[in-house]
């Protein structure tokens, strides 16, 4: 198992040698990524600053869920962007996949490793500075429990993404053409996450609550990061199910995962 971690590791660190040496390229990418995280949560402030609250929760608090929300889709795209629809695609309609699956490694750990878009680092960096600021603009007073509440949402929310894109990686063996419905869930599913569960109707706090559950991962953990009270009936401890429920549901696109594997036939080339 160490053997092939380390592997994995070598193969990450030389995609990131590769990108560094355009030094310039990195550095736009990666602060281009950090201020279209701050252009939106720009946005959200003038837009929220006009209205003064939206379900009862202050511009400075609903920021806090944004930050969340937006390092944690950065930590899962680092390494899971090899797995959006459109790329395992190109793989499969190239004929490369079929030399991947000759190799003597996991074929995920080597769509994984092979290529890590460091742009979200950016992106990652931006959304943990945005959770800073909002933060001490809404009074929080950080102490261990709160810090270790808000690396719980990002950790449970980014194994979610992580969770979706897997399943999603999965599909598309069959059906060979990438589904667009995967963005919904990643990008539409963080910015739905983005704002108070209690604005939305019982459907739709269902889906992103237990079904796809990033609503869960970020929500509930940062009721205890801003010392609120949740919807009547929601029980505290409950921030700390996220976790087991983050690593089931990856579990289970990891399943999709294998399943796709198993049903994969080469396109050729």
């Amino acid at each position: 198992m160490a053997e092939h971690a380390g592997v994995y590791l070598r193969l990450a660190a030389a995609s990131v040698r590769a990108t560094a040496r355009r030094p310039a390229y990195l550095v736009v990418r990666f602060l281009s990524a950090g201020m279209i995280v701050g252009i939106e949560v720009a946005g959200v402030v003038l837009m929220l600053d006009r209205f003064g609250s939206i379900g009862g929760w202050r511009p400075a608090e609903v920021v806090v869920l944004f930050g969340l929300a937006f390092t944690a889709q950065g930590l899962a795209l680092v390494f899971g962007d090899t797995l959006e629809a459109d790329k395992v695609s190109e793989l499969v309609r190239r004929g490369t996949f079929d030399q991947v699956l000759t190799r003597p490694t996991s074929p995920l750990g080597w769509v994984v490793a092979s290529y890590v878009d460091t742009r979200f680092v950016g992106r990652m960096l931006a959304g943990a500075v945005t959770v800073a600021w909002a933060a001490d603009r809404a009074g929080v007073a950080w102490t261990p429990g709160r810090a270790g509440l808000a690396a719980l949402a990002v950790a449970c929310a980014a194994t979610i993404i992580f969770g979706v894109l897997l399943a999603a990686a999965g599909f598309t063996f069959v059906t060979v053409q990438g589904s667009e419905a995967v963005n919904v869930l990643i990008y539409g599913g963080q910015y739905l996450a983005s704002y108070p569960m209690q604005i939305y109707g019982s459907a739709l706090r269902f889906v992103f609550v237990w079904v796809i559950p990033i609503g869960l991962a970020i929500y509930v953990p940062a009721l205890g990061v801003l010392g609120r009270q949740g919807p009547a009936g929601l029980p505290g401890w409950l921030a700390w199910l996220s976790a087991p429920v983050a690593g089931a549901f990856a579990a289970l696109g990891g399943l999709a995962w294998r399943a796709g594997i198993r049903h994969y036939v080469g396109t050729g080339s």
